[in-house]
This record gives C-alpha cells, sequence and structure tokens, in this order.
C-alpha cells in the first residue's frame, strides 16, 4: 500500500507542477468567475495547493503503520 500510496503522490504533485506553471495555467488564466472571492486565476494554484495537503495526510496515514 505504501508503495501505491507513493506512486499516486508522485503522480499527483507531478500534475500539479504542470497545471500551476505556463502552459498548464493558460486556459485558467481568467479573472472572472470568481471562486470564493478570488480571481479564478488565484483559486486554481489555492486548490492544487490543497489538494496536496490531502496527498500529504493520505501518504502520512498510510505510513503510519
Amino acid at each position: 500500500m505504501k508503495r501505491v500510496a507513493n506512486a499516486l503522490a508522485w503522480v499527483y504533485f507531478l500534475m500539479m507542477a504542470v497545471a500551476v506553471t505556463y502552459p498548464g495555467v493558460q486556459p485558467f488564466n481568467t479573472i472572472r468567475p470568481f471562486v470564493f472571492g478570488l480571481p479564478f486565476a488565484f483559486a486554481w494554484p489555492v486548490f492544487w495547493v490543497v489538494g496536496a495537503g490531502l496527498v500529504f495526510y493520505f501518504v502520512h496515514r498510510t505510513h503510519r503503520s
């Protein structure tokens, strides 16, 4: 289970690296709509960072034994 969690974490963080840098953020580089009061261009990286926290939590739970 630890290997699967590690592999999924690597996949998530590689996707995150592409999604919040230049080529991946271009389709989402808009001011409107607002999400929780933030322009969408700001909310997009926030979603990925919150997801990273969840990934770290689940990896921690799998390695805690």
